[in-house]
């Protein structure tokens, strides 16, 4: 769609209400949001091409009526908001810096490994390996592992192994519907309010579930609007940054989050034909919640036989609404599955901002995030100089950890009370996930999270070796004429720590 925001929305409108039958199906789109922030001492991924600049953000809550010109759009300003009230975790402190800093038994590149990079025309000291043994002790490899780098995706590890900490792996978001206005028969004498948490995983059978419970309080017809809250989350959009604004990978978050920023719809209008729109390529915070508007139309109007009255609206839920019901999603656990097998950015994202509005208040934002990370980490006596965390997932160009830093968390999470939920999200070497078909001859071997961005490419994770010992492998590779032959020679130095180990080779200096 080329058309602006508002022309979508009408659109949408217009047609659903010619709508018999509505069906959708879901397409993440949208770009990132992009605030930087420092944690080092406060605490299907594709290529990424270039740089963006923040846009700030507008403090209005907009307005939307679906019969209205785009010149004619109503502007309204926020409430006090009001609803679940999320707690911080106390974190106490992890008693001062655990990380190693010592060498290890090799402190250079394997002559096999540094001699394939050559080949390829990749330079060994650009890329940071750190292999150590999960018991803690002395590494295995050290070499150049205390530059910072871009991790790409395996950033998402830092992500999920904090969010464990700071939620919690049973951690579930809330999503509530409200009421504002008197009930007289049948009719809502005012609006109905939807408003999100940051569930990463809001779909259209979880909305279901709220407009029942709508229904179930012999409500029909709404004489107001459709209220979207949104207020728990402030990330200013950002324009792409790569040149594909439509490109799933590039969705941006948002506090109430659907179908991962995209619906499509197949409808039967009123001459029988058979047509289908995908009405939101979202572009910005403000046209996400028409693929929320719109099922709320198949849903209340198609299936349930309601009425709307009024239009869509973004604005904070009113003092004195009432709490109809509240949804919740799946655990922590279960959902960072998505994010570290199938490296979901955008729900990453989720992960960061819920994270900073838990510890620090609402809104979330990623400074905040940033700072919840780093809070995180000293508790477990991890002080990292060189992390810097831009959204979390990876999907930056600023992002910043060392090799050793990824493998000494990768370390820590192993011994603490978050492995199982921790490995258990990330991909299975040769099985599936982004490593499905790498290494099939160490199949299950290994547990992995991949990172790629255009002069990035990296793997961190786990394998157990030949003679039963498993290490923690972190593997950060930073050129400008890196490929994605460079896996190879990754994936070679993953066989080397598994035969080597066992014939003494990997301890040779």
């Amino acid at each position: 769609m080329k058309n602006g925001e508002s022309m979508r929305i009408l659109h949408l409108g217009t047609l659903l209400m010619l709508s018999i039958s509505v069906t959708a199906c879901s397409s993440q789109n949208v770009q990132p949001g992009a605030t930087v922030a420092n944690a080092g001492n406060t605490h299907t991924q594709t290529e990424l091409f270039g740089d963006a600049k923040p846009t700030a953000r507008s403090n209005q809550a907009q307005t939307y009526r679906q019969d209205a010109h785009p010149a004619q759009r109503q502007v309204a300003f926020a409430g006090n908001a009001v609803g679940a009230q999320i707690q911080p975790t106390q974190l106490g402190s992890g008693g001062g810096d655990k990380v190693y800093r010592g060498e290890g038994k090799l402190n250079r590149l394997p002559d096999n490994i540094a001699s394939n990079l050559r080949l390829r025309g990749l330079s060994e000291q650009n890329l940071g390996a750190y292999i150590r043994p999960v018991n803690g002790a002395q590494p295995l490899l050290t070499a150049y592992s205390d530059t910072p780098r871009n991790p790409a995706s395996t950033m998402k590890l830092v992500t999920s192994y904090s969010a464990l900490g700071v939620l919690g792996p049973t951690y579930r978001w809330p999503t509530e519907i409200y009421t504002a206005g008197n009930v007289v028969g049948d009719t809502l004498q005012g609006d109905v309010i939807i408003k999100g948490y940051g569930n990463p995983d809001f779909r259209e059978a979880d909305f279901r579930q709220l407009l029942q419970a709508l229904r179930g309080r012999g409500i029909r017809n709404i004489a107001g609007n459709f209220v979207v809250d949104k207020s728990y989350f402030n990330v200013p959009p950002q324009a792409a940054i790569d040149g594909n604004a439509g490109a799933e990978y590039n969705a941006q978050p948002e506090a109430l989050l659907y179908n991962e920023r995209g619906s499509c719809y197949e409808m039967r209008n009123k001459a029988g034909q058979i047509q289908r729109m995908c009405p939101i390529a979202p572009r910005n915070g403000g046209d996400l919640n028409a693929n929320l508007f719109g099922d709320f139309w198949k849903i209340w109007v198609g299936e349930m036989g309601g009425r709307l009255n009024g239009g869509l609206q973004v604005n904070a839920v009113p003092a004195g609404a009432q709490l109809v019901d509240t949804h919740h999603s799946a655990p922590l656990r279960d959902v960072i599955v998505e994010i570290n097998k199938e490296s979901n950015n955008v729900k990453a994202r989720q992960l960061l901002l819920s994270m900073g509005a838990k510890q620090f208040g609402a809104p979330g934002t990623t400074q905040k995030g940033a700072g919840a990370v780093g809070q995180f980490m000293e508790s477990r006596g991890l002080r990292f100089s060189s992390l810097k965390i831009e959204n979390g997932s990876g999907l930056s160009r600023v992002e910043r950890i060392s090799s050793r830093e990824m493998g000494e968390m990768l370390v820590d999470a192993y011994n603490s009370p978050y492995r199982d939920e921790l490995m258990n999200s990330m991909a299975v070497l040769g099985v599936d996930g982004t490593v499905k078909n790498r290494m099939k001859n160490l199949a299950g071997r290994g547990k992995f999270k991949t990172g790629t961005l255009r002069d990035v490419r990296a793997l961190a994770g786990y394998l157990t070796a030949a003679n039963g010992q498993t290490y923690v492998i972190s593997l950060l590779h930073n050129d400008a004429s890196i490929r994605a032959t460079a896996k190879e020679a990754h994936d070679d130095l993953v066989e080397w720590v598994y035969y080597g180990a066992q014939n003494n080779v990997a301890s040779a200096q």
